[in-house]
């Protein structure tokens, strides 16, 4: 079960060395196009929550917006979805309303890997802890999670991911039941190293 784990008192974010991560809440996950799903957008008034909490106490924040081409490679492995210039890029409006944000897109399911993040976590050499939301728990987040773990692992730098499971989601379809997929990849993250805890209690 996804509520099987401590919650985090969010006065503890408030230490100078936390930032926020928000993956891939975007309009072609939540409410529009083929890989959008009711379960994704179930997640959205808390990461609202937690982006208002971020901006009202100066929490840098990072936020990935999946932005493809029209003939991205990656559409050999998933449906077209999130193309550039369209809504389905976008973020969540909420979520635009409030801002506070450095926004990235990626052309990949991995947001750590993409140039404008790895030089945002050289220039913030003083963050020790990352927490992560957003969507799908088993795809993007997880490996966006795992990626930065072993990068600062690489580095010798101290991190913590911190993970509130009610801020995180995947989808259900044949042969990808949303249960199973959230369970294994929060076992996953566990056994790397990754921080799971219920909820930010405010």
């Amino acid at each position: 079960m996804k509520t099987n784990y401590p919650m985090t008192n969010a006065q503890m974010l408030r230490d100078g060395k936390t930032a926020l991560v928000i993956v891939d809440m975007v309009n072609g996950f939540l409410t529009e196009g083929v890989l959008s799903s009711p379960r994704s957008a179930s997640i959205l008034p808390a990461c609202e929550t937690l982006l208002q909490f971020a901006k009202d106490n100066r929490i840098p924040t990072v936020a990935f917006a999946d932005c493809h081409e029209p003939d991205c490679i990656e559409f050999q492995s998933f449906p077209p979805h999130c193309i550039r210039g369209t809504s389905e890029s976008e973020l969540a409006p909420r979520l635009e309303q409030i801002g506070g944000y450095l926004k990235i897109e990626k052309n990949s399911t991995n947001g750590a890997i993409t140039p404008e993040f790895q030089t945002w976590l050289a220039k913030n050499a003083a963050i020790t802890r990352i927490v992560v939301c957003g969507v799908c728990t088993d795809i993007c987040v997880m490996q966006f999670c795992l990626t930065l773990k072993t990068l600062c692992n690489q580095a010798n730098r101290p991190m913590e991911v911190l993970v509130p499971v009610n801020v995180v989601e995947t989808y259900d379809a044949p042969g990808h039941n949303a249960d199973e997929c959230n369970a294994a990849a929060l076992q996953f993250m566990a056994q790397a190293g990754i921080t799971l805890t219920s909820e930010i209690a405010y």
